[in-house]
Parts: C-alpha cells; structure tokens; sequence
C-alpha cells in the first residue's frame, strides 16, 4: 500500500493551518457608498439622482500600497459590486461585471471612495480638493466632512475628538464623509466631458458626469476668492460606511 511521506504530511498541515489561521482572521465587510449625482446607467440618463454603490467583500482581501502622492498607506479591496439609481421616477438596480470597481482610501490624501480603470477616484470619489482636482484631499476647508478632518488633524482646531478617534482604513467599522467628485475628465469648473468608456453592468454600461458642483450661473457673493470656489460650495456631499460583520 503506498503511504504519503511524512514531510508531505506536514507541509499539507502546515497549508491547513495557515488558510485556517488567516480565514479566522478575516471578516465579511460591506462598504456603501452614497451621494447625489448626474450620469446615465444602460439607455436611462439621470440627473441628481440617489446614487449608492454597494459592496460586498472581506477583510483578508485588503491591500495595501503606498501612495504615489504622498507615500502613505493607501487600503483597496475588491468584491461583489452593485449600483441602485433612483430619481424619483424609477430605481434601478444593476450588478457590476467582474473587476469593474473597487473601494479605495488614501490616508495620505484624504480620498476615499470606488475606483475603477478609468481612475483611481472614478465612478466617485470623496473631499477632492476644489482647486486641485482629485490630486489632494480638502483637509483644511471647514466643513469638508470626516475625511477632511481626519486629513488636517490634529493641527486643526476645529476637528473634534470622536472624528479623530475615526478608523483610518477599510477593515473597521466607520463613516467617511465629504464633497463629492463624479468626473473621469479634467475637472475645471465643471467636469470636462463623460468617461472613455462606461462601466459594465448587467443593465448596460454605467456613466456618471457632474453637472451641478462647481459651476454657477448666480452672482458670486463678494466673500468668495473666484468663481470656481463658489461653484464648488455647489457639489453635493456623499459618504462612505464601512461595516465589518463577525463570522
């Protein structure tokens, strides 16, 4: 009868343990993100629409890469993806092929939110900075949402201890909030033109294309340093929720 030698046994042990080890370790994670946007999903073109990307995903699928930018930690993770719209009118639920987005948080920058081919913060991205597009985070414009203050803490006054206490990474429970970026082009004082290519779904492809923040037609009050920081007062707000289940 033939026996399996016993340093196979022990490196199959050994395999055993460690994919045990790291499933023990790892938890099911949903992030969902919400915001008010513009864009098109399969044939139906929508405007200001209840826009929230979900996914669903794991913890022990996390990865970490040093920003570009500025060298720190930047989280990703994939999983099963969805978009609902709803205008009003209709909600439509679509689900996104494989490898079409994932969900990204740069602590160097402050930008949290879904990436894609198309671009680290494309389909949305949250609290770009308004005067340099989605390169850097608005941590010291009052009022940006949690990612702002976690960017300018601690040196900004205003930022109170329970945002500071927030989780800075994709693998704990938390709430991250600021402006919305829904643009793939060159972003000046509205989005420069729609995306290459959409992002493919199971009810057509998926395009979204900010029409509204930083861009007004009204009088610029005489506070304001140029129109396009008016404009970007304009932008809606969105945020992004992490929650971590246990097995």
């Amino acid at each position: 009868m033939n026996t399996i030698p016993r340093q196979t046994i022990k490196i199959l042990l050994m395999s055993l343990l460690a994919a045990v080890t790291a499933s023990a370790s790892a938890d099911p994670v949903v992030y969902t993100l919400r915001t008010v946007a513009d864009g098109k999903l399969g044939s139906h073109a929508f405007s200001e629409a209840l826009v929230t990307i979900r996914m669903r995903a794991d913890t022990g699928t996390i990865q970490q890469q040093p920003s570009a930018v500025t060298g720190a930690v930047v989280y990703t993770n994939t999983g099963y993806a969805t978009v609902t719209v709803d205008d009003g009118v209709r909600t439509t639920v679509a689900t996104f092929k494989h490898d079409q987005v994932y969900v990204r948080y740069d602590t160097g920058t402050g930008i949290a939110g879904f990436g894609s081919a198309a671009g680290a913060t494309y389909p949305i991205a949250l609290d770009c900075s308004e005067s340099q597009g989605c390169t850097k985070g608005d941590g010291f414009l009052l009022g940006s949402g949690t990612l702002g203050g976690l960017l300018s803490a601690p040196s900004n006054p205003y930022v109170s201890a329970e945002t500071n206490s927030l989780p800075v990474s994709l693998a704990h429970p938390t709430l991250l909030t600021g402006p919305a970026f829904t643009c793939a082009t060159t972003y000046t004082s509205v989005c420069g033109g729609p995306a290459a290519q959409g992002l493919h779904t199971d009810r057509g492809d998926f395009f979204l294309q900010d029409q509204i923040g930083g861009s007004s037609s009204d009088p610029m009050p005489a506070d304001r340093g140029s129109p396009f920081y008016y404009g970007w007062d304009l932008a809606n707000y969105g945020s992004l929720q992490v929650e971590v289940m246990e097995r």
